[in-house]
Parts: C-alpha cells; structure tokens; sequence
C-alpha cells in the first residue's frame, strides 16, 4: 500500500466513523475547522522542516508528487485523519462518562470552582 492510498484510506475511515459510527459530528462544526486550522499551520510548519532536514524521506513512486514545500500533500491527508481522530475519540469517550471521578493530584480549577473535592 502506498503512502497515497493509506492517507487517503485514513481519510475514508475518518470520516465515516466520525458521521456514521461514533455519531460525534465533528467534522459539521465551525469550531472544529477552526481548530483544525491552527493544527495545520503547525503541522505544516514541522513537517517542513522534517522533510527539508531529510527526517522523512519518501519514494516517488510511493506518492502523488504534489508537494507543499518539501513535504508531499499526503502528509495533510494524514494529519487530518490524525488529529480528526484524536479528537472524535475524546469526544465519543467524554459522552460516556470516563473518567467521571476526579484522579489523584490536585483539583483542577473548574473543579474547585463548582465546589468539588480531592475526596469527592
């Protein structure tokens, strides 16, 4: 499988857990391409400088050839699904209630602030 057919794969997958499977709608959101959009800059900003270092290294014939800078465009394909996922999981996770008890350490301030506990 070529570096192009797994972004866009990741893509694919992506997309229907996020409308379909998990329901968690992120991809609808203003709120979320907002976000998505300063995590491209930075991604794009690291990428660059990885792939001009020579950290990355890809086979020509393992991409499209389209380039942003150095770094060929299936490394965005990838980040979104990345980053999409990471987030679409923390969502689905939160509606369900992990980790609905406060852990070890110290009280975070929204916490404190509605009156919880260390021992609640």
């Amino acid at each position: 499988m070529t570096h192009t057919e797994a972004s866009l794969l990741g893509i694919a997958v992506t997309v229907v857990l996020d409308l379909w499977v998990l329901r968690t709608r992120l991809l609808t959101r203003k709120a979320y391409w907002a976000s998505y959009a300063i995590v491209l800059f930075f991604q794009l900003v690291t990428n660059e400088w990885l792939t001009w270092q020579g950290v990355f290294q890809y086979g020509e014939d393992a991409i499209l050839g389209w380039r942003i800078g150095h770094q060929p465009v299936e490394d965005v394909f990838f980040g979104f699904s990345l980053v999409t996922q990471s987030m679409m999981w923390w969502v689905w996770w939160g509606r369900r209630g992990v980790q609905r008890e406060v852990g070890p350490g110290p009280v975070p301030a929204v916490a404190r602030l509605l009156g919880r506990r260390d021992d609640a």
